[in-house]
């Protein structure tokens, strides 16, 4: 039989590691204390199921494995130079997409209704108009599953809908928009795709909102261009840091701007998004092991 290797508590019900258990067979081993141990323990498995850590650093250690983990951003790696070495990886894609879309118009409205401040507020608030999401014109940056759905629930609320895709000029694209929404992969292409310059070529007064790591973005650009008064504000959600750690650069780096609304790593945290993942996950290695692979990633 094929040797799959659970590393981590990956939240799998009786009825999932059963079905593990009549494709392969299974060894479920806690997370190893250092990259080297990590590597020694994987070795020689047919099928790798990772909760991430030390996963991206030893990908190009690996031969002749399907890696698969309960989420779906991972980092940038060359997919086709891992299939040389016959190592695949599949992710378990639209598993979060419905709770990462939910923070998303969260922070949407936040921005552009200004309510958090209002929220069990200890003084009076003064009469103020805020801007509507009727008519505003939302630039979606990445079309993959979480962005279709996002543009989809942006013009339920009214909004005017654009996608960047391959080959758009990113400041050709953002210089009308009123929202920009970051939703993409990180990848060789995708490498610091909005950078200094694109920030700067914002519309006046429009607004950032990125869920995905800084991997495609330039942080300080995004900050500078927020101190000279180009985008009025952004929300940003701190991958690829730990679940609720505010102790991190990146995080301090985001919370020190009055304008940037942020939260630690918290936009894909549902119970629904966990169930999926796992769920996600176990097809995969069925998928793969009976001729079939799902949820490939191909970069």
């Amino acid at each position: 039989m094929k040797k799959i290797v659970v590393v981590g508590d990956l939240g799998f019900s009786t009825e999932q590691k059963e079905r593990l258990g009549a494709v392969g067979e299974v060894s479920y081993i806690p997370i190893p204390d250092s990259s080297d141990k990590w590597l020694e323990e994987v070795r020689g498995m047919d099928v790798i199921c990772s909760d991430g850590d030390y996963l991206l650093e030893n990908l190009e250690q690996l031969e002749n494995v399907l890696v698969t983990y309960p989420y779906i951003e991972l980092g940038s790696f060359d997919s086709k130079k891992l299939a040389e070495r016959g190592v695949y990886v599949a992710n378990t894609s639209g598993s979060n997409r419905d709770s990462i879309v939910e923070w998303v118009m969260f922070m949407v409205l936040a921005l552009f209704r200004k309510f958090i401040p209002t929220v069990r507020t200890t003084a009076p608030v003064p009469f103020a108009r805020h801007q509507s999401l009727v008519g505003k014109q939302a630039l979606i940056v990445g079309k993959g599953s979480i962005g279709t759905q996002i543009g989809k629930v942006c013009e339920a609320f009214g909004m005017d809908v654009d996608f960047f895709g391959r080959g758009d000029d990113i400041r050709k694209k953002a210089e009308s928009a009123d929202l920009v929404i970051n939703a993409l992969n990180s990848n060789p292409t995708s490498k610091n795709l909005i950078d200094e310059s694109a920030f700067m070529a914002f519309k006046k007064g429009s607004y950032f909102v990125s869920f995905v790591r800084p991997h495609t973005y330039d942080a300080a650009g995004l900050i500078k261009a927020i101190d000279a008064g180009i985008v009025a504000g952004a929300a940003i959600d701190c991958d690829p840091q730990p679940h609720g750690d505010i102790e991190n650069d990146f995080y301090k780096m985001m919370f020190a701007n009055e304008k940037i609304l942020v939260t630690p790593h918290v936009a894909f945290a549902t119970e629904q998004a966990g169930a999926n993942g796992a769920e996600f996950l176990i097809q995969n290695v069925e998928s793969y092991l009976t001729g079939t692979p799902k949820n490939i990633i191909l970069k």
